[in-house]
């Protein structure tokens, strides 16, 4: 698991938000987002055994101030979390934090004309997100496939952990609601 550079997310169509995730053609992990809650809490589970392998908790019930703390069950280690950014409404924006708390990465949505279409126009539009170090280099992309549900491919080229990139992704989609 994570030993690739390529993932697809798909969201199945229920009421919250359900995702799987596959590295290639194989499903490795599944997460339901709890709906109704005052702080975020995802769980990502083995969609074979149903064994919980990743939790994200927020750590804050302000949504915009939130950063989402992910941590991998199995070792109890500290991934990372995924932060918005506080100039983050005309193009979103949220940090990868390492385990260390310090910046490993940028999410930047693609453009600020193809952020305001999907933000006033319509949610249909796919969107597509860069994935980039402190230093400007892209370490990877996301980008949406038009379909009823969400479906969306991660690119990674090196220079952040797999990890921390899918699970993240994951979480943005579900707070933005994409």
């Amino acid at each position: 698991m994570f030993d690739g550079d390529h993932y697809e997310v798909r969201q199945k169509i229920r009421l919250g938000n359900k995702y799987r995730v596959y590295e290639g053609d194989t499903p490795i992990l599944e997460s339901a987002q709890k709906k109704f809650r005052l702080k975020e809490d995802f769980r990502f589970t083995d969609p074979d055994t149903g064994d919980e392998r990743f939790r994200v908790k927020a750590d804050s019930v302000l949504d915009i101030a939130s950063a989402y703390d992910i941590e991998d069950v199995e070792t109890g280690e500290r991934v990372g979390s995924v932060k918005r950014s506080a100039f983050s409404f005309f193009k979103h924006e949220y940090e990868l934090l390492g385990p260390d708390g310090e910046t490993v990465a940028t999410v930047v949505e693609d453009n600020v004309p193809m952020a305001l279409a999907r933000r006033f126009l319509s949610t249909l539009i796919p969107f597509s997100y860069d994935i980039v170090s402190p230093t400007g280099e892209t370490l990877g992309e996301a980008s949406e496939a038009f379909a009823v549900r969400d479906k969306y491919e991660i690119d990674l080229y090196g220079g952040v952990d797999p990890r921390l990139a899918v699970v993240g992704m994951v979480v943005i989609d579900a707070i933005e609601e994409n």
